[in-house]
């Protein structure tokens, strides 16, 4: 890793988050994850918050020895496969069929029970 490699590289990854799930707020990886945790798998979250502690030891110069850039390396390669591999318009899509699909059983249920209403009155 260079001198500026892991700040840079994490926020590149707070602006993938943000391209990619939509997640606002101000391009870091602590306040991504702040505002929506949700949006990462449970298996991604150790990695986003060991990229947080490890950018926070990269202030500290003396600290900085600590750092293990292979640990480093994997977690940012983890979570940037998760974020690449996301299609913000199949996401879309989802959500547009998530809230589509109760209001049509709905409606296929209410005209189930007007033709059976129907057919017990002889109107049918």
């Amino acid at each position: 890793m260079t001198q500026s490699d892991l700040p840079e590289t994490n926020a590149e990854l707070a602006l993938l988050w943000r391209q990619q799930l939509g997640v606002r707020g101000r391009d870091t990886l602590a306040a991504k994850l702040k505002r929506a945790p949700g949006t990462l798998p449970r298996r991604l979250k150790p990695e986003v918050r060991y990229l947080i502690e490890m950018e926070r030891l990269w202030q500290n110069p003396k600290l900085r020895r600590q750092i293990d850039p292979a640990k480093v390396v994997k977690a940012q390669t983890a979570l940037r496969r998760f974020l690449e591999a996301v299609d913000p318009r199949d996401r879309l899509i989802g959500r547009f069929i998530g809230i589509l699909a109760p209001l049509m059983l709905n409606i296929l249920l209410i005209f189930a029970v007007f033709v059976t209403w129907m057919v017990m009155t002889g109107r049918l």
